[in-house]
């Protein structure tokens, strides 16, 4: 068995086995026999991944998918690995041993025969439905040790412990530790095991039932008493979008307990896959997706990235748009703060190209039946070669200027069989790798975004959470800018000497220690943005005027059908304050007031403009790579532009410099500080930054 571990270097990480290390760079496919691996390994990629599934159901509840490969767990100490081992036969085919390396993304679902063994284990929703099992079943977390320790004595007595450095532990819904769920309207988990565990964790949070009682104004004769709250009172906030937590703490309580369990479920399993490997092997998961709603159970990533038992964090991008092209694909979670945490955050690269084809082609066993959610257009790739290229540059660039590691998924197999697409791969490796061996780069981006777990336990529905997030990040897209996004449990270990702009989403609730820590942003003309309908004036010094009704939330009614409805709320301007704009009645609701060491911006929708954030920046000093609504990443060694229109595109930089083409080589010409591009609509140039 590999010995392997995580190794910090400057801003990049390197993955050690037995002492080698490697990049954080790798390849994979849910069909190994339709895949690449072969033609990834000669373009210099040697860290693979694959699927193993232990149950025997599909990966999606909500899709309907069927199963991928068979799965290997057949009853308890009964195991047929025999998929998993032609799978590492045809991955594995000509590779070189010390070289070449393989780590299972072991989806750990317990398969139907489990479940029907076990009712009284499985999540259930509100109607008393079973959604596989519940997270906080201990008998599932006991089985489920037993089945991991006997993986890992198949990989030994098999041979193939010798390939395998390490396991991606997968789970939830697309394997992606989301908490399962069937429509749009199902909440989970009303499971015994869940109550339970809520009642305890109410316990431990307030002692006695008195306290407890006094908060969640009820009148319990005991902690046995604790249930789950309804449908209605977690679908519902007393203040439109938003909850009162004083009249609802105890549906934002369960949110609290919600996520973190859900954080401690994968890191119980991920420990336990440590124990599994001795200790001596890296683990990782799916999480910290900021961009789910509530219900996800995503919200206590914290609990995760603090956590010694995982080694490495990992997500898709951001499905913006349907991966369309001419649009920024954000990180769905805090790569930066996982980074703070000694962590690597793997993207997974799922881009389609012009090869993408649909399951119900490619896979048709697995396809639904019925549904034809894998038609949609979020599955197909741009129409040519150009457009693919446009979207693989695209994603390499934000993973490279951001320092993370990444594995480019050919998901059905096929999407990168064109020499021209190998050829950027061989390229795209070849300048990771020496990228991350030189320690990377630091990340160039002015502005540093705050997103706080906490908000996600006051807020009902999941419109307030797909705009808080969904759109402030598309926006800040277009900003001409990069930005950073770190959690606000780390925002005391952030520098601000890195950053002109810190814009805090909806951030309600601050403890001492970062009303501390935010005195250190007040300095040097930064300039700190506040969003959300939130009385912050304890951190603004903004007074606000609260009304009795409630009403649609700044620029909802000219951008969507349903706006978010939140208290009525008005920023109290003083003489000197910039007012930017005002509600219907002539109340401020949106406002820069300039103080001597900085400037606070306040607004109280839940998000705000691409040229909103491109004024903030130039008022804060900070650096704009593009003026033109395109898309633009940065580090000390790299600049690019994914165009989000057809025409020229000036590039500039903040100091003088060559400015030359990372894939062809070619120095652009310009005037020292900038140059002007022709770039058409989803091209992308990735630039190499040379000082003079």
């Amino acid at each position: 068995m590999p010995e392997s571990k995580i190794i910090r270097n400057g801003s990049a990480f390197l993955l050690e086995i037995d002492g080698k290390r490697m990049p954080l760079y790798g390849y994979m496919s849910y069909q190994p026999s339709c895949a690449d691996y072969e033609g990834f390994r000669k373009a210099g990629v040697h860290l693979f991944f694959t699927g193993v599934y232990a149950g025997d159901r599909g990966i999606n509840q909500y899709s309907g998918t069927r199963p991928f490969r068979p799965g290997f767990w057949k009853g308890y100490g009964q195991y047929d690995f025999s998929a998993v081992d032609e799978d590492f036969h045809i991955i594995l085919d000509g590779a070189q041993p010390g070289v070449d390396y393989l780590i299972p993304r072991l989806m750990i679902e317990p398969p139907s025969w489990w479940e029907a063994d076990n009712p009284g284990e499985l999540c259930r929703d509100a109607q008393g439905t079973p959604i596989h099992h519940s997270y906080q079943s201990q008998k599932w977390l006991d089985d489920t040790r037993r089945m991991l320790f006997d993986f890992q004595a198949w990989l030994e007595d098999s041979g193939w412990a010798a390939w395998v450095p390490g396991w991606h532990i997968a789970c939830g819904n697309t394997e992606e530790f989301i908490r399962p769920k069937q429509h749009p309207l199902q909440f989970t988990d009303y499971s015994e095991p869940a109550r339970r565990a809520f009642a305890a964790w109410a316990q431990a949070r307030y002692g006695g039932i008195a306290a407890l009682n006094a908060a969640w104004n009820m009148k319990l004769n005991g902690f046995e008493d604790v249930t789950i709250p309804s449908p209605a009172q977690r679908m519902f906030g007393s203040d439109g979008r938003l909850r009162n937590p004083e009249l609802e703490r105890y549906t934002v309580d369960f949110y609290r307990f919600y996520n973190e369990s859900h954080s401690q479920a994968a890191i119980s399993l991920c420990r336990l896959a440590k124990e599994a490997t001795g200790g001596r092997q890296v683990i990782g998961a799916f999480f910290g997706y900021t961009v789910c709603d509530q219900e996800s159970g995503q919200h206590a990533a914290n609990m995760v990235m603090q956590s010694d038992a995982v080694d490495f964090l990992a997500s898709p991008f951001t499905y913006t748009d349907n991966r369309g092209q001419g649009v920024d694909w954000a990180f769905q979670g805090s790569v930066e703060s996982a980074a703070l945490h000694g962590k690597p955050w793997f993207m997974e690269a799922d881009v389609r190209t012009y090869l993408s084809r649909p399951i119900s082609q490619c896979m048709p066993y697995a396809n639904p039946v019925v549904s034809k959610v894998y038609d949609s257009p979020v599955w197909w790739g741009p129409k040519d070669l150009a457009g693919s290229l446009g979207q693989m540059k695209k994603a390499f660039a934000r993973v490279i200027t951001h320092n993370t590691a990444v594995w480019w998924f050919d998901m059905w197999g096929g999407w990168y069989k064109d020499l021209n697409l190998m050829a950027f791969h061989k390229q795209a490796a070849r300048i990771y790798r020496d990228h991350a061996e030189a320690g990377g780069s630091e990340n160039a981006a002015p502005i540093a975004l705050f997103m706080d777990d906490e908000i996600f336990d006051e807020v009902s529905g999941s419109d307030y959470a797909s705009r808080m997030n969904g759109r402030m990040w598309k926006n800040l897209g277009y900003a001409g800018t990069p930005y950073r996004m770190f959690m606000m449990d780390d925002f005391e270990a952030v520098d601000p000497e890195r950053f002109r702009l810190a814009v805090f989403c909806s951030v309600r609730h601050w403890s001492e220690g970062q009303k501390r820590a935010l005195e250190r942003w007040k300095r040097d003309d930064r300039v700190l943005a506040f969003t959300g309908p939130l009385d912050l004036r304890f951190v603004t010094g903004v007074a606000v005027e609260t009304g009795d009704g409630l009403e649609p939330l700044p620029g909802e009614k000219n951008r969507c059908d349903s706006p978010l409805i939140a208290r009525r709320l008005r920023l109290v301007a003083q003489p000197g304050d910039v007012v930017l704009s005002c509600a219907e009645d002539g109340g401020a609701v949106e406002l820069i007031r300039r103080d001597a060491d900085c400037s606070i911006y306040v607004t109280t929708a839940v998000d705000i403009t691409a040229d909103c954030a491109r004024m903030l920046t130039a008022a804060a000093g900070g650096q704009i790579y593009t003026f033109d609504g395109d898309v633009a990443y940065a580090s000390g060694k790299y600049v690019a532009v994914h165009a989000a229109s057809d025409g020229v595109k000036r590039i500039a930089v903040p100091l003088r410099a060559v400015l030359r083409d990372v894939f062809t080589g070619e120095a652009l010409p310009g005037n020292e500080t900038f140059v002007d591009v022709e770039m058409k609509l989803g091209e992308t140039r990735m630039l190499c930054i040379e000082p003079m």
